[in-house]
């Protein structure tokens, strides 16, 4: 009985030396965007921000490739505030939920919203209906912010 007791204190001062910080993955860049599988046209706008550049994506669909893949190419420095400020202001909401997903995205054709944190070890991503009505409330603004910049936002 004894053993177990100490090993179990051995396991939690494991687990309690360990800090948040050293768990939660270091951002190397911010991706965010839109994607629909059933439309005609160019059905993906989705930006990285990386290293203080900006990214647009070089596909026309997911169908294309099974990764998001980006120009070589960054856009205009300009276009970089836009994505910083997403980047600045993402709601302390969706961090306290990684890997969710937000209403139907997508069910009815409607597209969804996407974002991600990613580094080398791995990525941090949500996905969110269009809809604004399966918004909760505490993201309504942030995402309302969202589609304003992807329509704002240049896809070379």
């Amino acid at each position: 009985m004894r053993r177990i007791y100490i090993s179990s204190l051995l396991i939690l001062s494991l687990f309690l030396g360990c800090s948040q910080e050293d768990e939660a993955p270091q951002k190397d860049a911010f991706i965010f965007g839109w994607w629909s599988a059933f439309c005609t046209g160019n059905c993906i706008k989705i930006y990285k921000l990386e290293n203080g550049k900006l990214y647009a994506d070089n596909l026309n669909s997911f169908r294309e490739a099974a990764l998001i893949t980006y120009q070589a190419d960054p856009l205009d420095a300009q276009w970089v505030p836009i994505a910083q400020n997403l980047e600045n202001n993402f709601p302390q909401y969706l961090r306290n939920d990684p890997f969710a997903v937000i209403g139907c995205p997508d069910c009815d054709d409607q597209g969804a919203i996407y974002f991600a944190f990613e580094n080398e070890t791995g990525a941090l991503y949500w996905q969110v209906d269009t809809d604004p009505g399966t918004w909760p409330e505490e993201i309504k603004p942030y995402m309302e912010s969202v589609l304003q910049a992807i329509d704002q936002l240049p896809q070379d």
